[in-house]
């Protein structure tokens, strides 16, 4: 037989606006929770209302271990920004913005190429942020500081670097050597935004130097070589120590580096026009350091065996790799000393461009096929809200440049994604499922 449970009156009332109260908090907190999402400027906090969200929901005792601790840091940090909703214009250029720097002209003044960084060109303008975790901010600060200055004239790049060091040691003297086996720094710069076409340099304490061209990022095309290495900057490079290099047992504080780069030669095999940076442009760029962990045998210097290498950069990668162009860090040239504010205007085009890739090869590896359907990609609502971009526009490329009347017989080669800005005036932008980007 049926059961049924009868209240009298007092308790139905008591019932009800129990449950109406309920909904009415419950509907305020998503709306304090929505008003709360914003894009995030320059900072690698997320937005304290999320990350309390996800904490209150997640809090069973794997959030008290250390590793749920680092989990849930990183998962705020992840997706507070992608799932963000943007409700004004203002708020797209600085959507998800990564690490900026501002590179101010010389202006006149001259740099000594010693590795000292102490001329007075270096004294007037800022350091960069200190150094994170590769992979990410949320992870322990690196127990050793790194920096970097940047100037440049109308010829040359001036790039200098402050490494914080208690044993400075290196064994790697030939040229192009793999300097990241061991401990050094380097630096990668995409020169016209195409992110075909960057260089990269490592550099040791030696003053040894590893210089290469890479067409495309080598995880975009995994069975092809895609570096050039026979391509040579015009440097001029200086190293400076306080400290004994490969000495044991005596106390080392840091090393710092000086390095001059030509215009001319950053710009080969490019998409510039000219050479040397026009004012406010902005460059996609990255520095990072590899640190090894070392012990001293028979009074010299060796990697601790099974030991892993510790991996810095200026801005997170997420993962530990430099070549993913998408996830460096912005450096504007200005020559106006005054002038302290940074504004890439073609920053939400870009950011856009590198979800809806991500998006796609996600699908891809899920589904073994691309998608011409926005709706269904895993990617932000503000790229449908038509605020900073008109939605996205996915085309496929097929076998042959055919038209495809079945898959089968032209099949899918790749996918272009074209985004049209709302702010600005800028031609539409293009991405290939190999990274490339233009503005037509």
């Amino acid at each position: 037989m049926p059961s049924y449970i009868v209240f009298d009156v007092k308790t139905r009332k008591v019932i009800i606006t129990c449950t109406v109260t309920g909904l009415v908090m419950f509907a305020i907190g998503i709306g304090i929770g929505y008003a709360s999402r914003k894009g995030s400027s320059n900072t690698d906090s997320p937005t304290a209302s999320v990350a309390e969200a996800i904490r209150a929901t997640c809090s069973g005792p794997a959030a008290q271990t250390p590793s749920g601790k680092l989990y849930f840091d990183r998962f705020v940090q992840r997706h507070n920004e992608k799932y963000a909703c943007v409700k004004t214009k203002e708020e797209c250029w600085n959507l998800g913005l990564p690490r900026n720097y501002i590179a101010y002209h010389l202006n006149g003044k001259t740099i000594t190429i010693d590795g000292k960084l102490d001329d007075d060109a270096w004294k007037e303008v800022p350091w960069s942020e200190t150094f994170v975790d590769m992979r990410s901010s949320v992870y322990p600060k690196p127990y050793l500081d790194t920096k970097f200055k940047i100037r440049w004239d109308d010829e040359r790049m001036y790039i200098g670097v402050y490494i914080q060091e208690n044993n400075l040691w290196a064994t790697l003297t030939t040229h192009d050597a793999a300097i990241s086996t061991e401990n050094g720094v380097e630096f990668l710069m995409d020169v016209d935004g195409s992110l075909f076409n960057f260089k990269q340099m490592q550099i040791n304490v030696l003053g040894t130097m590893m210089d290469q061209l890479f067409y495309k990022s080598p995880y975009d095309s995994p069975d092809v070589q895609v570096w050039f290495q026979d391509w040579q900057p015009d440097v001029r490079k200086a190293v400076n120590t306080d400290g004994t290099v490969n000495t044991p047992g005596d106390e080392d504080k840091y090393w710092s580096i000086e390095v001059s780069l030509s215009f001319a030669k950053l710009a080969e095999r490019s998409q510039r026009a000219q050479p040397n940076p026009v004012e406010n442009e902005a460059w996609f760029i990255q520095f990072g350091r590899s640190e090894q962990n070392l012990t001293v045998e028979k009074g010299q210097y060796k990697i601790v065996p099974g030991s892993e290498s510790q991996w810095w950069s200026w801005q997170q990668c997420d993962t530990i790799n430099l070549l993913l162009q998408d996830r460096w860090g912005l450096v504007q040239f200005k020559k106006n000393l005054s002038d302290k504010k940074f504004r890439f205007d073609r920053w939400h085009i870009y950011k856009a461009l590198f979800v809806m890739r991500d998006a796609m090869k996600k699908f891809q590896s899920v589904n073994g096929k691309y998608t011409n359907k926005i709706e269904e990609l895993d990617v932000p609502p503000y790229l449908l809200s038509g605020t900073c971009v008109e939605v996205p526009e996915i085309t496929f490329t097929f076998k042959n440049n055919a038209i495809a009347f079945n898959y089968v017989t032209n099949p899918i080669t790749g996918f272009v994604v074209t985004v049209k800005s709302k702010l600005i005036s800028h031609k539409p932008a293009h991405i290939r499922s190999d990274r490339y980007v233009t503005f037509q």
